[in-house]
């Protein structure tokens, strides 16, 4: 009887981990591998743009941390990497192992959280070089940390699979610093096949520089906004833009949240939701810089509070349509935006 359990038991587990496999094979197939030889969304011409995190370090059950992923001229790229934004990425079926750069906006937890776990499941999923982090000045330490920190993980990793599927030469970052010659100043990343990206500074002091970044590609244009309190510099560099991806956070929620919190005597917390509104961006605020940059769509990312009910998505887009006449979406986690060439 305990063998016919034992092998029932094998059995079961050796169909299971038949189906992971094939299932694994299948994502990797329509999202990786077939990219780089039929074409598929690294190489089809197009600009996909895919929300991995919507959310901010409030708790949130359906929103990870900031993350928004670009494919577009045979790159993969993460627009910041919070906690549990990683994992968003896999079950989009996004080609991790095509993985190219991660761009940081700054360097607040929110936005860093995951960079660990991208490093080294990106490897292990084929990954053959070291992934290249830009970021403002700073991003060498933050890269440097996050790889000290799994050192360990990566001496097993290429340990117990052997340098020919685990090279160590492909494992960790290269961290890529970007610096603005002024705080009006653009500065390139990178430029090549048809892909220009740009950053540019927005305003979230004390951290400092934070950037936005834009992306160009056969006459579409993305702007990812990062963390920023109402910003011209980021007005201007949105300009014609398709998408606009804009942090939003409810600032009338937040001061009704702070008059509470002071009213039953909790002054540390009042303090905090009222340090939060001076270097955010109110719906409204952010409707004004689509407006004013005549972008095709705004689309509100890491929104604070959780936009978890009617009421609250509500709060967040009253009077915006007064302010924007395009289309504005709250943003949600696995939301995705394809952008055919225009030239």
């Amino acid at each position: 009887m305990n063998n016919s359990w034992q092998l029932r038991g094998t059995m079961t587990l050796v169909i299971i981990f038949i189906l992971f496999i094939s299932s694994v094979a299948g994502s990797f197939s329509q999202s990786g591998s077939n990219a780089k030889t039929d074409g598929g969304p690294l190489n089809d011409g197009q600009m996909h743009i895919v929300l991995c995190g919507t959310g901010s370090p409030l708790p949130d059950p359906n929103r990870a941390q900031a993350c928004t992923a670009i494919i577009a001229g045979g790159e993969f790229m993460l627009v910041d990497i919070g906690s549990g934004s990683w994992r968003k990425v896999a079950v989009n079926n996004l080609p991790t192992e095509s993985l190219s750069a991660i761009l940081l906006t700054h360097f607040h937890s929110d936005h860093i959280g995951d960079l660990g776990e991208a490093l080294m499941q990106s490897w292990a999923a084929g990954r053959n070089q070291k992934l290249n982090v830009y970021g403002p000045p700073g991003v060498e330490q933050v890269v440097a940390g996050f790889e000290q920190a799994y050192a360990l993980d990566t001496g097993y990793r290429v340990a117990h699979h052997g340098e020919e599927w685990m090279p160590r030469t492909a494992a960790g970052a290269v961290a890529q610093t970007v610096k603005l010659k002024t705080n009006d100043a653009t500065a390139l990343v990178f430029e090549r096949k048809g892909l220009k990206v740009t950053a540019f500074k927005v305003e979230h002091d004390p951290a400092s520089p934070a950037y936005g970044y834009r992306f160009e590609y056969r006459g579409r244009v993305v702007v990812v906004s990062g963390d920023t309190a109402k910003s011209d510099n980021l007005s201007r560099n949105s300009a014609g833009a398709d998408l606009l991806i804009h942090e939003v956070t409810a600032k009338n929620l937040l001061q009704l949240a702070a008059t509470g919190f002071e009213q039953t005597g909790n002054r540390r917390r009042a303090k905090m939701a009222r340090d939060i509104m001076t270097y955010h961006t109110s719906p409204l605020e952010a409707a004004a810089i689509a407006a004013s940059a005549k972008v095709e769509t705004l689309v509100f990312t890491h929104i604070v509070p959780p936009p978890n009910s009617p009421q609250i998505e509500q709060a967040l887009l009253r009077g915006v349509s007064d302010v924007f006449k395009g289309k504005v979406v709250v943003g949600a986690d696995g939301m995705c935006f394809d952008l055919p060439p225009r030239n």
